[in-house]
């Protein structure tokens, strides 16, 4: 038979290490449980994120047809008052959308707004009458002359959309004539 004592001494050594080494496993995982969470919020707020660009691309996509349609059918046609959205810059001026409140912008709420969310759903768009220009392929000191070819009226429609949590906003420019 074995020494009972001897026995005794070696239990209690290891004791305290395998405690050792399961405190530190539990703190190994640990952590990584809290760095799996974190790049969990972090990959869900950037997806909410393009979620809201994407729909107020969408949305100011959305205005900016909304306008040239109003424009090709004639809804929009006072400029002279250079108010409501409807403007006629002085090229030395510059153009009054760089400075622009958009809450005197005019609203679009047409059909295509329907599939996005409420809070998309107010796109706003500005009209400027720009000068006059020749047709292309006309001499320009002859298109005033020929009545045949009379200069064309251009427009420029920039609209702004807005993401439905207001984080985002979009803004598209194009030039209509």
């Amino acid at each position: 038979m074995r020494n009972p004592s001897h026995l005794l001494k070696h239990q209690s050594r290891q004791t305290g290490m395998v405690l050792f080494v399961a405190l530190i496993l539990l703190l190994i995982l640990s952590l990584l449980g809290v760095t799996a969470a974190r790049m969990q919020t972090v990959e869900e707020r950037m997806a909410r994120n393009e979620d809201s660009r994407q729909l107020s691309a969408q949305a100011a996509e959305a205005g900016l047809r909304g306008a040239e349609v109003g424009l090709l059918t004639g809804i929009y046609n006072d400029f002279a008052a250079n108010t409501n959205g409807l403007y006629a810059p002085l090229l030395a001026n510059g153009s009054p959308v760089s400075t622009l409140d958009w809450t005197t912008a005019l609203p679009y709420a047409g059909p295509a707004l329907a599939s996005l969310p409420t809070a998309s759903q107010t796109p706003k768009f500005v009209i400027e009458n720009l000068p006059s220009v020749a047709v292309a392929g006309d001499d320009i000191s002859v298109a005033s002359l020929n009545p045949s070819s009379p200069p064309v009226t251009v427009y420029r429609v920039t609209a702004q959309g807005v993401g439905p949590d207001g984080t985002s906003t979009t803004t598209l420019q194009t030039i209509v004539r």
